[in-house]
């Protein structure tokens, strides 16, 4: 089956609705009748309070569909830019399909920070992607070129026993050099 934008647009803005929806509903929301306390919540730095800031870096490994490939690498988390806006920039190397990418991409996400255990975020995020396509390949217009990387993100994390991250992440390609669709797993670490 052939991924297209114009079916994946449309199911990411439903999952993207729903997760919203979901997450507002009164059953994740924070119960502050039994709760009181003196101290600004934190989440994973000593606070979401703004600033640029080394916060951690993770590991991200994951799928892709068109191209179809397994693809690996890094996030630093570097702090908010306001109180739920975070600065995540990433780098990884997408394999497969008869085609090399390597994207590197200035990421925001807004974390909805009043969801107790499992924090669903969305997002965005500009970069640029390098190409490299075999001959032979349906990539061979962009045998090795380097073009404008847009994605959508979303996903959801939750904090482990350890003090690390772990989250779940779906994107949509906006640019022609995007893979369509990427899901994948991320680990953060202080």
């Amino acid at each position: 089956m052939k991924w297209t934008r114009a079916v994946l647009v449309p199911v990411a803005l439903v999952v993207v609705a729903m997760t919203m929806a979901v997450a507002s509903s009164p059953a994740f929301a924070q119960d502050t009748t039994t709760t009181t306390t003196t101290a600004p919540s934190t989440y994973h730095s000593a606070g979401n309070a703004p600033g640029i800031r080394w916060d951690g870096w993770g590991p991200r490994v994951g799928v892709s569909f068109n191209p179809d490939q397994f693809w690996g690498g890094v996030h630093f988390n570097l702090g908010y830019f306001a109180r739920d806006v975070r600065f995540r920039p990433s780098i990884w190397m997408g394999f497969g399909d008869d085609v090399t990418l390597i994207t590197g991409m200035a990421e925001v996400h807004y974390i909805f920070s009043k969801v107790q255990v499992w924090k669903p975020y969305v997002g965005g995020g500009l970069g640029l992607t390098w190409v490299n396509a075999d001959e032979d390949s349906k990539w061979d217009d962009k045998l090795s070129d380097t073009e404008i990387a847009f994605q959508a993100v979303g996903g959801v994390e939750t904090k482990l026993h350890s003090g690390a991250l772990l989250g779940f992440e779906g994107r949509i390609g906006i640019a022609d050099a995007d893979p369509d669709l990427m899901l994948g797993v991320t680990w953060s670490f202080k």
